[in-house]
């Protein structure tokens, strides 16, 4: 565990694998808290500003209070300033710690769990709790499904479009595997959570080879959305779609494998006691606080796999998804009390429950 002391700060930084570092504050003793916040940018692609850093009120999206613009904003810039404004009140107003707190900058962008793990690996030890920064809108989001990308590898034989095989033609393979794709698809949606919703087999991309005037291709891929529920087994899931393409594509060979995956998440309620800090401080500077679910998959499988209570939290993102992308300078100063707020109660919980 590579780790650095800042001179003067009271803190140190953790040098962690996949180029990636957190910063530990406190005195090592209690409950540990992690707050991560990402570097990947994946959306606002098409913003025509990307890199301009404005700060302006936007009235025509009926917006009359400062915003700052720039691609990843809300993804990971918002929070990552989020976390230095943190780390600049602990140390320089020497706010006590009974504990450690973990500030973790993450550069997962593969839709995998590889850097969490690694960060996880490398820590002095394992969290508590994990507060993932995401644009959630203030909701905190207690769970979300799992996802494994399945790859589907169709191999044909080509010819000249005006003197087809009678077998081996590729598209009428592609053709067949999303048939039989779909009728799967209506099996494992029966499989259900009351608050995630189903899982599902869903093709989204075919790509063939060779694209050619007038000529069949020799290759195909699809690749499969094969969305997952607690309990649900990537590989398992990949087996079920092997099987079920079992003897497609007449005169064609189809191989199926798993490509990247994301396991899902779920703090039921039951557990969510240690998101009581969390949970005050929201209600303190928001009103009740919301637990929901988020829809796509995300990180938090990386973590709550290991038994880690995992939850996602910041600020809301209203800019459109190609398009501009922009935060609230209010919204960023909420989320960074709320931070401030729960920080502070989550150490402080831990001295009230002390023994005497």
């Amino acid at each position: 565990m590579p780790a650095a002391d800042v001179p003067g700060l009271g803190a140190d930084v953790i040098d962690l694998p996949r180029n990636q570092f957190a910063v530990r504050l406190g005195d090592g003793g209690g409950p540990c808290l992690a707050l991560m916040a990402y570097t990947p940018t994946q959306h606002h692609n098409l913003m025509a500003e990307p890199w301009s850093g404005r700060i302006r009120t936007p009235t025509e999206l009926g917006i009359d209070e400062p915003c700052v613009f720039g691609q990843g904003v809300t993804q990971n810039k918002a929070h990552q300033a989020c976390l230095l404004d943190l780390a600049r009140w602990i140390i320089t107003e020497r706010v006590p710690l009974r504990g450690t707190l973990l500030l973790c900058v993450n550069n997962e962008g593969r839709s995998s769990h590889d850097c969490s793990n690694a960060i996880l690996d490398g820590l002095p030890q394992t969290p508590d709790l994990v507060v993932q920064l995401f644009p959630t809108g203030f909701d905190v989001s207690v769970g979300n499904r799992g996802r494994v990308d399945v790859l589907v590898d169709i191999q044909g034989t080509t010819a000249h479009s005006s003197a087809p095989p009678a077998q081996g033609r590729v598209i009428d393979a592609a053709a067949d595997v999303v048939r039989r794709l779909g009728e799967l698809d209506a099996v494992v949606r029966t499989r259900s959570h009351p608050e995630l919703g189903h899982e599902q087999v869903v093709p989204y991309q075919v790509r063939y080879e060779p694209l050619a005037p007038h000529t069949l291709p020799a290759t195909a891929r699809i690749t499969v959305d094969r969305r997952l529920l607690p309990g649900s087994d990537p590989d398992a899931a990949t087996s079920e779609i092997r099987a079920a393409l079992e003897g497609a594509g007449t005169g064609c060979e189809i191989s199926v494998r798993p490509g990247v995956a994301m396991l899902p998440a779920y703090l039921p309620p039951e557990r969510r006691a240690v998101l009581g800090p969390l949970a005050a401080s929201i209600r303190t500077h928001l009103g009740e606080p919301r637990y929901t679910v988020y829809g796509g998959s995300f990180d938090a499988g990386g973590p709550a796999s290991r038994g880690i209570p995992t939850v996602m939290f910041g600020v809301p993102e209203e800019g459109d998804l190609l398009g501009d992308d922009y935060v609230r300078l209010s919204a960023v100063r909420r989320q960074a009390a709320i931070l401030r707020d729960t920080v502070t109660r989550f150490f402080e919980a831990e001295r009230t429950q002390a023994p005497s």
